[in-house]
């Protein structure tokens, strides 16, 4: 009988907007992921190989919204659950090794929340696969068989929404022997690992202005109909594209969420659409990345987005 807790499992059912406006990653994610093995060697050394491709994937996003969209979607294609930990919880070590004994039977994608690279969370994980996938007898606990996973069914996806503007290596530490090819997603080129070898790297995201239909698209049909819900999604995509042209000069790790057009334009019905627009452009001054030279910026962008 599963040991996981119920409300680490996420549903998978999104909607094809989302598929959609993730197609660029997706192409990427596909063909790095066909690379992978149908059994991961966890003995090769990484100074003369073999390396195997892991299904572990490092998203560095502050806003942590692609990462966690990309492993649902992930699950979706590959028909099999997702569980989602944090890596400050203190069950998430013992819900992990739950996690991996699943993997034996099948594919599962976790998505893990990181706050840097350090921590139990993807510790374990990289001496899991050290030890192939097999607990230790002195961490199982009472009643319970030792896990014996399968590393190559088991799709890791690394959100961290606190990286460095500069990553010395993606997680888990690509240098290391007994860890396999990882896929670094960084948002900008300028932040390819200092540290590349044994990682991939997913190609620069289109920039918003080519996203905007789709974001458009994605809006409008996660939105419940309203009769100001056109107007309010089209202020939001030009509210959105406005803050991302204007942060992502200064911070290369910001990227449009679509979270706060989702909070806002479920309200219609009870807020009218200039309320909601202005709490809508409200929230997202409010999660400008903070520095003690950004205050020149949230004046312009204020002002930008008002009407």
């Amino acid at each position: 009988m599963s040991q996981i807790p119920h409300h680490c499992r996420v549903e998978t059912a999104l909607p094809a907007a989302t598929d959609d406006y993730f197609a660029a990653e997706r192409e990427t994610l596909d063909a790095y992921l066909d690379l992978v093995p149908d059994s991961v060697d966890h003995t090769g050394d990484a100074a003369v190989g073999p390396i195997d491709a892991l299904p572990w994937l490092y998203v560095a996003d502050l806003t942590g919204w692609r990462g966690a969209t990309l492993a649902r979607l992930l699950a979706a294609q590959r028909d099999c659950p997702c569980y989602q930990l944090s890596a400050m919880a203190r069950d998430a070590v013992p819900t992990l090794w739950e996690v991996l004994r699943a993997s034996a039977d099948g594919p599962v994608v976790v998505h893990l929340e990181l706050r840097g690279d350090s921590g139990q969370v993807p510790g374990t994980l990289r001496e899991a696969l050290r030890r192939g996938f097999r607990q230790p007898e002195r961490q199982v606990p009472d009643g319970r068989d030792p896990v014996a996973g399968e590393a190559a069914n088991t799709v890791v996806v690394f959100t961290d929404t606190r990286p460095s503007k500069r990553l010395a290596s993606p997680l888990p530490a690509a240098t290391t022997p007994y860890t396999g090819a990882v896929l670094s997603y960084a948002p900008r080129r300028s932040m390819l690992p200092e540290q590349p070898d044994g990682t991939t790297y997913l190609a620069e995201p289109p920039a918003i202005h080519e996203r905007e239909a789709k974001l458009e698209s994605f809006l409008l049909e996660t939105i419940p109909d309203a009769p100001d819900s056109e107007q309010f999604v089209g202020a939001a995509v030009d509210a959105l594209s406005i803050t991302h042209s204007v942060i992502g000069k200064r911070d290369l790790l910001f990227d449009v969420s679509p979270r706060l057009a989702l909070k806002y334009g479920r309200h219609l019905e009870t807020l009218s659409l200039s309320a909601a627009l202005d709490r809508f452009r409200a929230d997202i001054l409010g999660q400008v990345p903070q520095s003690p030279g950004s205050t020149d910026l949230r004046e312009t962008l204020a002002d930008l987005l008002r009407e």
